[in-house]
């Protein structure tokens, strides 16, 4: 099995690391979609992408049924936000190079992101930090991507297209070697404030946050 890691956070938030393999015969085999789900596969054209598909479901299945629950498979809301199709539990996934990354709760909206620790986010950090958190981060490649991975779950666990990473989600000050932190969505035009609590990992040269 391409499981590298499974663990569990925040008591009912559980994580699992899955590497990408080409078994495609292997993957289909047991798989559970709908027809919806295969229409959408078989709409895809890249053979990378493909991959990515078939892992990323056969991941969250095999975590459903870890935890003895029924795996129907998933569909998509307005905004592209995966939820499965029983809703018997919030999910969210990621996927970058080799790895695919599911996490689910059984109650709360969950998002997780997984990218690779690069120098390109030094190049793009103006566009998603404040003033302070640039100032933090200064070139420190893993600070730089604890912030982008950071607020990547979180723009994910609250599902729109409407936040600004810049101005609207705030990443509390974190130590370099901390594994908890804080979060905040701070909408610029409504009082409406949220915390979240996030997770920091690490598998390789990538770095992932779940946000809670």
């Amino acid at each position: 099995m391409p499981i590298v890691r499974r663990w569990s956070v925040f008591d009912e938030c559980d994580i699992l690391i899955w590497e990408i393999t080409d078994q495609r015969e292997e993957l289909q085999k047991g798989l559970v979609a709908n027809p919806e789900e295969w229409e959408e596969y078989q709409s895809i054209s890249h053979p990378q992408k493909q991959l990515e598909w078939l892992n990323g479901r056969r991941a969250m299945q095999t975590l459903i049924e870890s935890k003895d629950w029924k795996y129907e498979g998933m569909v998509k809301d307005d905004y592209g936000k995966p939820y499965l199709k029983n809703k018997i539990s919030e999910i969210s996934l990621t996927h970058t190079a080799h790895y695919i990354v599911v996490a689910t709760h059984p109650n709360s909206s969950i998002g997780v992101d997984l990218e690779r620790v690069a120098p390109k986010l030094a190049r793009v950090a103006p566009k998603f930090l404040s003033d302070s958190e640039i100032q933090y981060a200064g070139d420190n490649l893993k600070r730089l991507c604890t912030y982008w991975c950071a607020k990547e779950a979180i723009y994910k666990l609250h599902g729109t297209r409407q936040l600004s990473f810049k101005e609207e989600i705030p990443i509390s000050s974190f130590s370099d070697d901390a594994i908890f932190l804080m979060g905040f969505i701070h909408h610029l035009h409504t009082p409406i404030q949220q915390s979240h609590q996030l997770h920091r990992f690490e598998i390789d040269d990538f770095l992932g946050i779940v946000a809670v």
